[in-house]
């Protein structure tokens, strides 16, 4: 898919810079570097839902679920 966006020229260099190192191309660099950022929104927002139901009384098998979720999730990024 084609997306096309602005960023700011220092990234926009060191993007470049490390599609060079690395001897990728650009844009492999820039959907590793959003998918990584996914990835880790994803875990936040999995650890907050998690304390969030942990902060109750008990832990409820809801709380295990959504671990083990979150694991799967991660290990299909692998």
């Amino acid at each position: 898919m084609r997306i096309t966006t602005h960023i700011p020229d220092q990234i926009a260099r060191d993007a470049k810079m490390m599609a060079e190192n690395e001897k990728k191309s650009v844009s492999s660099i820039i959907a590793e570097a959003v998918t990584y950022y996914i990835a880790e929104k994803k875990k936040r927002r999995l650890g907050r839902k998690v304390l969030e139901i942990a902060g109750r009384v008990r832990v409820s098998p809801d709380a295990h679920r959504e671990l083990e979720k979150g694991r799967m999730d991660s290990n299909d990024r692998t």
